[in-house]
């Protein structure tokens, strides 16, 4: 069986359905619940296939921030990502489906099964709320990439799920709503028990709420819920230093919002992450990655010279860790650059085998729900507002390394913008405070400047001849209005006679 047989799913074609060959002696009590909420979590940590490694490629190297980086054969459907040559088989396009699929599949059994199991029903009900958040996350990493998809929220037989036609995008819209409504009751960060930290939250629900308001252009709805985030709710803050979102000291901190944990206790049971190994530099002893994830000259040109968050985005050679017995080596990247925000120091790795690293990934972090509201008021009211100054210039405040509630010449915009001048800050801070985690392509797609932003790329292309030389042929490949969705899985579209491609895909 192929990635379509998996994908909608939990075992293959050929094997029993998991949820009709245990419902008679399973999903019947608390713990059984707990079992399978876990794994729904474990969906987007399963080895060699973690759902964190497919964001950043399809969030970043299809965009002008990153290059696919390394040689052109050498996870080529990343390549194809980043020359925009994708076909319908393409494997990375694939990944994503599938993993996305199964994390909505385990995450159906929780909300079928929950309200009628033995137990603590309080619990039971949170259990619920928590699979809702995961499976409207699922749908909502979907819809952004593919457009309509087959919307499943029952546990279903393969011979069921194979008759399902694709929803429209507003359906699925409509059910991730309601989703994350039911989830924004779900407890707040620090208040689960020290073994369930890295639980969704309310401030996760809230905040996925607000994304998919904000996608649709919904300003209005998207500035309720991130007001509520920000003002009432107060769950997060900013950490005084930006790099210490990167430290391991500061794991599940005030400022992360969502969080996969990779702590590496006992050697001998395979935890860990194998991310940052595919975006470190090929030439370090106990470094050896495979260079992809590179930055472009063009990203790291558009820092303010004075903005020390550049540190945090871009190893270059010559950079030298604490402990390291060696430089930094980036001579094999296309721009000099490497991924620093990925990249886990030597001394930090010690005692662990280098494919499972010892490394949390930071998915959402608080400052991008503050950029968010600041955007939301502007594009809302369409002019910046004394809070919408007020939410991006505390990012930018830390971001310069200066106290977040003391008004700062260095760090902070001029007044009396326009809402057009406004709205370009937003989005260039945006672009800054989140390089490299993931945002950039939804981010260009929602603004509806994802095909005009490529072809400037491509436009500039004669400097990057170096770089990528396959960047002078994009510009005849990429299609408005095709290229912002990427291709229905062509394996999944055979099998599933009733689904059919999106436009412009073959």
């Amino acid at each position: 069986p192929g990635l379509g047989a998996s994908a909608l799913y939990s075992c293959d074609l050929d094997e029993p359905n998991y949820g009709k060959t245990t419902s008679d002696n399973f999903y019947k009590k608390q713990s059984d619940i707990n079992e399978a909420l876990t794994g729904a979590y474990l969906q987007l940590r399963n080895t060699w296939n973690e759902y964190a490694l497919n964001f950043y490629f399809v969030g970043d190297c299809s965009t002008d921030d990153a290059l696919k980086g390394s040689s052109d054969g050498d996870r080529a459907e990343v390549m194809e990502l980043s020359n925009f040559t994708v076909y319908t088989t393409n494997g990375e396009v694939g990944r994503r489906w599938e993993i996305l699929y199964r994390l909505i599949n385990r995450c159906n059994d929780v909300i079928a099964n929950a309200p009628t199991a033995q137990g603590d029903k309080e619990l039971l009900a949170r259990y619920e709320k928590e699979a809702k958040a995961l499976r409207a996350f699922g749908y909502y990493s979907l819809v952004t990439t593919f457009g309509g998809v087959p919307l499943i929220t029952a546990p279903m037989q393969p011979a069921e799920i194979l008759k399902i036609p694709r929803a429209s995008a507003d359906a699925v819209y409509t059910q991730i709503i309601s989703d994350l409504t039911d989830a924004s009751t779900l407890p707040a960060k620090g208040e689960y028990e020290a073994s369930e930290q890295y639980h969704v939250t309310r401030g996760f629900a809230k905040t996925m709420l607000a994304k998919t308001y904000m996608f649709r252009g919904d300003f209005d709805n998207a500035e309720k819920v991130l007001r509520d985030i920000v003002e009432v709710d107060k769950d997060y803050d900013l950490l005084p230093d930006y790099g210490m979102n990167w430290r391991p000291q500061y794991e599940n901190s005030i400022e992360s919002i969502f969080e996969l944990p990779n702590k590496v206790y006992d050697k001998s049971i395979a935890t860990g992450t194998n991310v940052p190994h595919f975006f470190t530099s090929r030439d370090v002893p106990g470094y050896q990655g495979y260079g992809f994830h590179v930055p472009t000259t063009d990203l790291f040109e558009a820092y303010d010279v004075d903005d020390p968050r550049q540190t945090y985005v871009f190893t270059r050679t010559g950079d030298r860790y604490i402990g390291d017995e060696q430089a930094q080596d980036n001579h094999q990247s296309a721009t000099g650059f490497h991924d620093y925000k990925m990249t886990v120091p030597k001394a930090e790795k010690q005692g662990t085998d280098v494919w499972m690293i010892s490394y949390n990934i930071r998915l959402i972090r608080y400052s991008d729900v503050l950029l968010l509201y600041a955007e939301a008021l502007n594009e809302w009211h369409k002019a910046p507002s004394t809070d919408a100054y007020a939410a991006i210039n505390i990012v930018r405040r830390r971001g310069y390394g200066l106290p977040t509630g003391t008004a700062s010449a260095t760090a902070d915009l001029a007044t009396g913008l326009s809402y057009e001048q406004f709205q370009q800050a937003v989005r260039d801070e945006r672009a800054h405070e989140l390089a490299f985690e993931g945002h950039r392509r939804q981010d260009l797609v929602r603004w509806g400047i994802y095909y005009e932003t490529i072809r400037e790329t491509a436009a500039k292309c004669s400097e990057w001849h170096e770089q990528m030389p396959s960047l002078y042929i994009i510009a005849d490949y990429t299609v408005k209005g095709r290229h912002e969705v990427l291709p229905i899985p062509q394996r999944d579209l055979d099998m599933m006679k009733q689904c059919v491609q999106n436009e412009g895909w073959r």
